[in-house]
Parts: structure tokens; C-alpha cells; sequence
């Protein structure tokens, strides 16, 4: 078994990229995977800050959002 996570980057509910995800899923899931689906609808996506913070001490999250 693999554990396996399916990343849907479409920020539409019902689009084609989040039905291919699912069909995705569901083959793989038949299979005997362990499979999660993280989606980006209804998040808020910042752009990296290029201050470097992760490479020095720990992952920076940005306190603003």
C-alpha cells in the first residue's frame, strides 16, 4: 500500500482538474492506497516573501493573513 496525496489546484468547485482528482482517487483508492485530496478552494494562496527565514531558523508563516 502507498500513501498518496492528490494536490487539486483548481479554485472552482465541480471544474474538470477537481472530477479528474476524484476519478483519480477512486482508481487508486480500488487499488488498496491510502489516498487524501488537498484542495485549494476557499484558501488563501500568499506568494513566498523571498525573506529566507525557512532556510535559516524554521518555516515561516506569514502572520498578515
Amino acid at each position: 500500500m502507498k500513501k498518496i496525496v492528490i494536490l487539486s489546484t483548481s479554485p472552482r468547485k465541480n471544474s474538470n482538474s477537481n472530477a479528474l482528482a476524484e476519478k483519480f482517487a477512486k482508481g487508486a483508492k480500488e487499488a488498496g492506497n491510502e489516498v487524501e485530496i488537498i484542495s485549494v478552494i476557499g484558501k488563501k494562496i500568499e506568494f513566498c516573501r523571498g525573506c529566507f527565514a525557512c532556510q535559516k531558523t524554521e518555516p515561516y508563516v506569514y502572520k498578515g493573513l
